[in-house]
Formats: structure tokens, sequence, C-alpha cells
């Protein structure tokens, strides 16, 4: 038995934060030039509103900056100011990335599934299992899969999360990095379940079929053993194994995004 966790609001709140990070309800927004805020930050603040209103949560916005309020109050008000505006595109990538478990069934069944897919419970039942989490996600994030951009480490830290290494053993090496599912942005943004929720670059509801929008699955070397004959025939020749030994997160992660550039 398991009680459902409504979750009736969410928060954000803009500051110069470290980065921007949702945790157990809150946005932490972070602006690249607190407190001036750009067209891009109001269109993705905008788009996280309307995703959450979209499953009958309200946002309170908080910001002790009171003309920064005032911009982004008025844009609530009047969307249609900022309607036309783009979200630049960091690069050309998106990617998901897991632990090699879940590699194995992906590369095995050729698709990448949701939570709730993957394990066959309710998008409910997830959130009451992970209600003691840090991020402590409302129910429907369990229902997409969550693509960060291509040259960030976020991936791996999320694979991490749940046996998370020192941060002396994250800077030298000595930690296991999830495998990686690399997509082009302009590809994935194709999907029929693509959806934009004013945090991740993309994410998508569902399943995404490898043979169909793949570009390239980056194995740390280590798994190479483990992995060979899960992988399904067609997409052998998108499958790269790289050596990770020695190298830092962050050094791994540059290693990482250069290679897929390269290909």
């Amino acid at each position: 038995m398991f009680k459902r966790i409504l979750r009736e609001n969410m928060v954000i709140n803009i500051s110069n934060h470290e980065s921007s990070v949702i945790e157990r309800g809150i946005y932490y927004f972070s602006l690249t030039n607190y407190p001036n805020i750009t067209s891009s930050e109001l269109k993705n603040l905008l788009d996280f509103i309307n995703y959450e209103k979209s499953y009958g949560r309200q946002t309170e916005i908080v910001c002790k900056d009171e003309a920064t309020l005032a911009i982004i109050n008025n844009a609530v008000d009047h969307p249609e100011i900022i309607e036309n505006i783009s979200i630049p595109i960091e690069n050309e990538f998106v990617y998901h990335g897991t632990d090699i478990k879940a590699a194995k069934e992906i590369l095995s069944c050729g698709k990448l599934l949701s939570a709730v897919k993957v394990y066959r419970k309710t998008a409910d039942e997830l959130a009451f299992e992970k209600r003691d989490s840090l991020w402590n996600d409302p129910a429907d994030y369990f229902e997409y899969i969550m693509l960060c951009w291509g040259n960030c480490a976020v991936g791996d830290y999320v694979v991490l999360s749940e046996n998370f290494s020192s941060e002396d053993d994250l800077k030298n090496g000595n930690f296991n990095p999830g495998v990686r599912f690399y997509f082009r942005y302009e590809d994935i943004i194709k999907h029929p379940g693509n959806t934009f929720d004013g945090y991740h670059p993309i994410k998508v509801k569902d399943e995404i079929v490898l043979s169909d929008y793949l570009y390239a699955c980056i194995v740390p070397k280590q798994y190479k053993d483990e992995l060979e004959g899960q992988i399904s025939l067609e997409l052998s020749d998108k499958i790269y194994y790289l050596s990770q030994k020695k190298l830092g997160i962050l050094d791994w992660n540059k290693k990482v995004y250069n290679f897929v550039s390269e290909l």
C-alpha cells in the first residue's frame, strides 16, 4: 500500500545560485547576470509555469530583487511579449545517462523508457517510493525521459546519486560513470512526445526508439565485456567504448563530448 503524494504548488526561487536545480518542490533558478534577467530566461520561467499548470500545480515566484520580480510578473500576466522568443541551443547534442544495469536492458530491447514504463508501476507509486530522495519529484516527472545538454556532466551525477562518490574520488577518477545515449537536438525535438518544461533542454514522454533517434552510445570501457552480447544488431554500429581510467568526472565529461562532436 502507498499513500498518494499530492503537490499543489511549486516554488521558483530566483537568485544568483551556484546552478539551477529542482529539489523537493523548489526550482532554484540561477540568473546568468543576477539581478538582470534575459528574455530567454523569462521564456524558461514561463515554460516551467505552463508545464506545472498543465499538471494542476500553481507556481509561487520568489525573488528578493523587486525590479526583477516586477519584470517576471509582467511576463506572466502578458506572455505574448515573449511568445516569439527562442531558447538558445547550447550545443547540437543532448543525452540521457544510465547505470550499466539499465543500459543492458535498453540496448537489448532497443528503447529508452520512462520510469513508469521500466518498472511497470504508476507515477504515484514511484513518487511515493522516492519521497525521501533529494529531489522528491512530482509523480508526472516519472512519465518522462530526461535529457541534458551534451557537454554537461549532470547525467553522471544523477547516475551516481544512488551511491554517491566523494569529491576526492570524483576528482581522481575513482568512480564508475554512466552509459550515455546521445541524440542530435534537431532530431529529438521531432519526437511526438517532446516536452519543454523550462528546466531540461527537452524531455520525452514514455519512450524513445533508439533506431529512430540515437546518434551514439558512449560506454565506459570497463563495461565492454559485460555489455557485449546484450546489444541488438541494429544498434551495434552506434556503440563506442572509451577508457575513463584515472580521469576525474569533469575530464571524463570533456573527453566524451569531444569524441561525440568529432564523429
